[in-house]
C-alpha cells in the first residue's frame, strides 16, 4: 500500500502566497487562497533513479488533483511529476552503507572496511548531504501550481491524444482567470507533469 502525501496544506500554501505577494495585489492572492482551499493535491511515494551515466538522479511522483466546488468534486487529473538532479557521486555520495560506524567517501571505495573513529564524522555527513540532495527532488505546492499553469497554455499536440485529454479536463476544472493566479516558474527548471 503507497502512502499518499497532500500537497495543499497550511505550510505550502502560506510560502505559494509569500510568492505571488512579491509580484501581485492582494486580490490574486485572496482569490488564489480561495482555489487552494478548493484543491487536493497529492503524492505517492516517490521512485528515485538513477541514471546509466551515473551523473544523475530521476525522482517520480505519481500525483493527482482534484477540486471540490459547491459540494461536488471535479474527476480527479492524474500525472507523474518528474525531476532530474545533476549528481557528482565523488563529491556527494548517495549509496550508503548499512554499518554506523562506516560510509563510503566517494562511492567507488564501498568494499574497503573503515572502523577509525574519524569515518562516524563522515558517515553523519555524508547522510545529511545525502537527503539534502534527495530533497531537491521534492515537489513544492508552488511548482506542480506552476508547471500546471505552463500545461494549461501550451499548444497541443495532437499526436499525443493522453495530453491532450489531460490538458482538456485541466481546463474544464480551472478556468483562465484562476489559472493566472497560479504562480509562475522558471522555465529552466528541470521538472515536468507528465499526463498518466
Amino acid at each position: 500500500m503507497t502512502i499518499k502525501k497532500n500537497l495543499v496544506t497550511q505550510e505550502e500554501i502560506d510560502k505559494c502566497l509569500r510568492y505571488v505577494s512579491n509580484s501581485s495585489n492582494e486580490s490574486v492572492q485572496e482569490q488564489l487562497l480561495k482555489l487552494l482551499q478548493e484543491m487536493e493535491i497529492t503524492l505517492d511515494e516517490p521512485n528515485v533513479e538513477d541514471s546509466i551515466d551515473g551523473t544523475r538522479l530521476r525522482v517520480t511522483y505519481n500525483t493527482t488533483i482534484s477540486r471540490r466546488r459547491e459540494g461536488m468534486e471535479e474527476h480527479p487529473i492524474g500525472f507523474q511529476y518528474t525531476r532530474e538532479i545533476p549528481v557528482d557521486y565523488s563529491k556527494v555520495p548517495i549509496r550508503l552503507r548499512d554499518s554506523n560506524t562506516t560510509a563510503s567517501v566517494s562511492g567507488v571505495n564501498d568494499t574497503i572496511p573503515r572502523n577509525n573513529n574519524n569515518n562516524n564524522n563522515n558517515a553523519e555527513d555524508t547522510i545529511i548531504e545525502s537527503y539534502d540532495e534527495l530533497e531537491k527532488g521534492i515537489p513544492t505546492l508552488c511548482q506542480v501550481l506552476g508547471l500546471l499553469k505552463r500545461i494549461y497554455f501550451m499548444p497541443e499536440d495532437f499526436s499525443n491524444r493522453l495530453a491532450v485529454d489531460r490538458t482538456h479536463k485541466l481546463r474544464k476544472i480551472f478556468s483562465k482567470d484562476e489559472i493566472l493566479t497560479f504562480p509562475s516558474i522558471d522555465l529552466s527548471d528541470k521538472a515536468g507533469l507528465i499526463p498518466i
